[in-house]
Formats: structure tokens, sequence, C-alpha cells
């Protein structure tokens, strides 16, 4: 009797820990705890319960693993000011190697700086590379990207 209460108490903190987390910790001992329930409901030996227990939840923790890691893996969502990068702009003051100036890019006023160290005359369409801080490294659109 007090095999069930083990493998109740297991399963229920396993999916605690999971509801918790959300990040598929213990879902395999939860899954295992159930099936080694019924072995116990069979009258199986305890060393037999453990033994099913520990090897069904490695069992399902590699087997499933590589694929609920491809699917929580999500492409990171550009937002803010990232969501510039690789978009074009037009340089609205003159861009110098040492002062830097200013762009105009999806319609937002930019201080920049060429990520070439060289000068962008005004009105030059320019291609935002990254950004340090609030200011957009840029090179000129028919520039080929430096690696």
């Amino acid at each position: 009797m007090w095999e069930y209460i083990l493998w109740g108490v297991i399963f229920v903190a396993a999916l605690a820990v999971e509801a918790a987390t959300m990040s598929l910790v213990s879902i395999w001992l939860a899954a295992a705890a159930v099936v080694t329930f019924f072995v116990a409901a069979a009258e199986g030996a305890f060393w037999l319960q453990c033994l099913i227990f520990v090897v069904l939840s490695l069992l399902l923790f590699l087997l499933t693993r590589p694929l609920t890691e491809k699917f929580r893996r999500k492409k990171p969502v550009r937002t803010n000011a990232d969501s510039v990068i690789g978009m074009e702009g037009v340089v609205r003051r003159e861009i110098e190697p040492l002062q830097g100036g200013r762009v105009c890019v999806g319609g937002l006023d930019w201080s920049a700086r060429s990520s070439q160290s060289v000068p962008i005359p005004v009105g030059s369409c320019v291609v935002v590379e990254k950004i340090e801080g609030a200011t957009l490294l840029v090179r000129p659109a028919e520039a080929p990207k430096q690696a």
C-alpha cells in the first residue's frame, strides 16, 4: 500500500516542479512514476518498481530530450533598436570618420558612424551593420559587406 503513495507523491511532485519551471525538467519522472504506480498495483517487488522507475526515467529523458530541445529553441525576435540592423537609411548629415553624422532609418533620426572609417556624403544610401549604444554603425549601401 505504501508503494502507491510513494509513486503518487513522486508523480505529483514531478508535475508541481514541471508546472513551476515550464522547462521540461521533470516530466519524464512523472511519466515513469505513473508506469511504476501500475507495477506497484500489480504487486511487483519494490526493487523491480525502483528499477523500472530509474530505467524508464532515463529512457524517456534520452529519447525525448533532443526533440523537446528543438521545440524549445526559438529564434530570438529582434525588437526595438535591434530591428534596424540590416535596414537601409539615408544620410541626413555627412558622416565624418571621427565625428560621425546623422541618418534616417525607418523614419527615425539616428546618430551614425561609418563602420569602414570613410566619409559618407549627405543623401547617400547606407545599410545599418550594428548598434553601439544609441549610435548606428553604417556602411555605404553599394559597398561590399565586411566579414
